[in-house]
């Protein structure tokens, strides 16, 4: 397994703390986390230097090394997306 797939794997389980699904796409290297809109997801990738997971068009990033708060920064986004139609808080 890649290193950005082994990254990805991780974070889906930092995830399930917060009871929120997702699944690893192996073909695109990306992470798929579910929304509360069905079919929706919120697509996580790793960047091409390795060091940030980025998300929405890259416009939100966060260390590779710091889960946990990727995590909770997802969390967060999702919650926003719900809320305010597409906004982070």
């Amino acid at each position: 397994m890649s290193v950005e797939l082994e990254l990805l794997a991780e974070l889906r389980g930092a995830l399930t703390e917060y009871e929120i699904s997702s699944e690893v796409h192996e073909d695109v290297a990306a992470l798929a986390v579910s929304t509360d809109t069905p079919g929706v997801y919120l697509w996580v990738f790793v960047s091409f230097s390795g060091r940030f997971f980025s998300w929405n068009r890259g416009n939100h990033q966060h260390p590779v090394n710091d889960i946990p708060g990727t995590a909770r920064r997802l969390k967060t986004h999702i919650e926003g997306f719900h809320l305010l139609g597409g906004a982070e808080q």
